[in-house]
């Protein structure tokens, strides 16, 4: 039987990473499971926690500066050290269904194990689609009984082989926070292999509503502090994921707009473009 090693990165969400194991752990594959989850310095009891309800997990503790790109790419040196046939992030706000690991397994070998898969997630309450990926029209990608291409990805529910993580390796160290999971399927598709959704949904969570280039409602200095943040969007960070896959000319243009974003007014910004960079927007795309 396949060994899987599952990926978590947390902090101060007790409750929350709770309930996302125990989801887990309801898996038809719970038996061949290996979890190794960064609490990365949480304030909360979140380690004590989870080795009091789940001693089986590896917890690895953090220094609090490794957000989420970070956590888990120390997850995954620490899972990598051991024999397992594929590693799978999880987002610990996600609770997987139990037959999560069925899909993702299948799908994984209808590629012969040469794809990364990505588990499409809906909103737990309102069923609506939120998390998977978006094709090259740049949409969110629906469920319709077949693995579909990814252009961009998320890391809420990720499936790697480790042929794959051999060939590429773990999760750019150019990244804190945002964009390790964008970047990894580029690389992935570099190197030839194919990156797509689940046939069908295998979690629920909740959507992320937070836009991180431009913080609405404060002073431009406010603004630009958001903005530098690793909970933010670094422009320069930004920069060079863009140079790395769209080019120089590409880079440019976005280092200057996130910045000329940020300089104008809510009012400017809404009128320019209306609620894009209001609650969600993401300038991500090419």
């Amino acid at each position: 039987m396949k060994k899987i090693a599952v990926l978590i990165t947390c902090y101060n969400r007790a409750v929350k990473t709770a309930e996302c194991l125990e989801a887990l752990y309801k898996n038809k594959f719970s038996e061949n499971l290996s979890v190794f989850l960064v609490d990365d310095g949480s304030t909360d009891g979140t380690s004590d926690l989870i080795l009091r309800l789940f001693p089986e997990v590896h917890v690895i503790s953090g220094n609090g500066k490794l957000f989420w790109s970070g956590g888990m790419r120390l997850a995954w040196s620490e899972a990598a050290k051991g024999q397992f046939s594929y590693f799978c992030w999880l987002n610990d706000d996600v609770n997987i269904t139990p037959d999560c690991f069925s899909e993702l397994i299948e799908c994984s070998e209808l590629y012969e194990d040469n794809a990364v898969v990505v588990g499409i997630i809906e909103d737990r309450v309102t069923r609506e689609i939120i998390y998977g990926g978006t094709g090259e029209d740049k949409r969110l990608l629906f469920p319709n009984g077949e693995c579909q291409i990814i252009k961009n990805m998320n890391g809420n529910v990720v499936l790697v082989p480790r042929n794959i993580f051999e060939a590429v390796g773990n999760i750019d160290e150019m990244f804190r926070h945002d964009l390790g999971d964008v970047d990894y399927g580029y690389r992935a598709k570099s190197q030839g292999y194919s990156v797509v959704t689940t046939r069908c949904v295998v979690g629920g969570g909740n959507k992320n509503d937070i836009c991180r280039v431009r913080a609405p409602g404060v002073g431009v200095v406010a603004r630009f502090k958001k903005l530098y943040s690793p909970l933010g969007s670094p422009p320069l960070i930004g920069a060079k994921f863009r140079l790395k896959h769209f080019g120089l000319l590409n880079a440019v243009v976005y280092f200057l707009f996130v910045h000329a974003l940020n300089l104008f007014s809510d009012n400017f910004i809404s009128a320019a473009f209306g609620n894009k960079y209001g609650s969600a927007g993401s300038v991500v795309e090419k």
